[in-house]
């Protein structure tokens, strides 16, 4: 889901790290959903600056990464403690 920067118009990406200090795939999956937007030219940017359109298209993104990490977190959880 690429962005336009509202300030610039520039594309914007998702910051990295920060959100969730956790590896492989859930801390990817967790850092993709929750992890800041950032313009190469404007730095940081809130979701609040982006039109309204984007933003409920962030939440949907957010919600869709979620559900997959969330049910991966719990199928690891009751492997680990099946045991």
């Amino acid at each position: 889901m690429a962005y336009k920067c509202p300030r610039c118009g520039g594309p914007v990406k998702r910051g990295s790290g920060g959100v969730v200090r956790m590896g492989g795939v859930l801390g990817s999956l967790f850092n993709a959903s929750l992890g800041s937007f950032r313009c190469p030219k404007c730095g940081k940017i809130k979701r609040g600056e982006f039109p309204q359109e984007a933003q409920q298209k962030m939440r949907k993104g957010t919600v869709l990464l979620l559900i997959p990490a969330g049910l991966l977190l719990l199928v690891v959880l009751v492997l680990v403690f099946r045991q």
